[in-house]
């Protein structure tokens, strides 16, 4: 009976226990639909106004040249290709020089694929001063050597030059004046004349010096012979004798001894020494 009646006293507190819960769950479920009631507003961004859109551009622009820096280092130019000086002969220009002569005219005499048939050609010139020559390229456009001729002012002037040219040129070629401007976008080369001013020459400059005087008169005084000083010779004669003074044995010997000074007659001394003990 007591396990009968502690069963039923705890179905009751957990019914409790789940009635309380579902009346919390209730409360808060009223609650938060009172106080919930404020609509959802949707925020647009501003537009941003017109002098913060110009101003952006310029802010970018100025970053782009690093301050000052810009005046002491120059950019690099990409466009532009260094040739060896080597490779051309004097007569070809580059961009400097077409860029200077722009409102000039000149005559065109022929193009070619190849800068060898140029170089041949001026070599068999015998007056090259008017004679110069280009390279044309670019995008989509192949490699092209322009040979030119002459500078001049007006049309007028090149028109006049054309016709008093006297080369010879093969039928199929025609020269035509042409102005230095219609080059300029296809040229991106140091000229010949560019490249001989990096070459510093150098000159050596000799100064008149004051040559020794020659005394004439010694070279015409007779040249003294030298003679050789002779060697004197020394002869030692060794005689010995016995107690009656009869000579029993003779010897000699001779020295050479080479004197101080030259002497002019050979010297021969005989000295006798004779044996003390007989």
């Amino acid at each position: 009976m007591a396990a009968a009646s502690q069963s039923v006293k705890q179905r009751v507190q957990n019914s409790i226990w789940l009635v309380c819960g579902a009346l919390c769950l209730l409360l808060a479920i009223i609650f938060w639909a009172i106080t919930d009631r404020d609509e959802l507003v949707e925020v647009e961004k501003a537009p941003e106004s017109e002098v913060e859109l110009q101003i952006q551009p310029a802010k970018v622009a100025a970053t782009a040249h690093l301050g000052a820096l810009i005046d002491e280092v120059k950019p690099l130019e990409q466009t532009k290709r260094l040739t060896a000086s080597g490779l051309h002969e004097p007569e070809f220009r580059g961009t400097k020089f077409i860029s200077e002569q722009r409102k000039n005219q000149t005559i065109e005499l022929f193009r070619v694929s190849e800068e060898d048939i140029i170089k041949g050609f001026l070599k068999k010139q015998a007056d090259r001063q008017s004679f110069l020559y280009i390279r044309l390229s670019g995008e989509n456009r192949a490699e092209q050597y322009v040979l030119l001729y002459g500078n001049y002012k007006n049309t007028s002037q090149a028109q006049s030059a054309l016709e008093q040219l006297a080369l010879q040129l093969p039928a199929s070629i025609k020269p035509v004046v042409t102005s230095f401007m219609d080059y300029l976008p296809f040229v991106n080369d140091l000229g010949a004349e560019e490249v001989s001013l990096n070459n510093k020459l150098y000159e050596v400059a000799l100064k008149p010096a004051a040559l020794p005087k020659i005394d004439e008169s010694l070279l015409a005084a007779p040249k003294q012979s030298a003679t050789s000083p002779q060697r004197s010779t020394t002869t030692t004669t060794v005689t010995r004798r016995d107690q009656d003074g009869n000579v029993v044995d003779v010897q000699k010997s001779q020295s050479g001894v080479a004197p101080p000074a030259p002497a002019s007659n050979n010297t021969t001394t005989e000295q006798e020494i004779s044996d003390p003990f007989n």
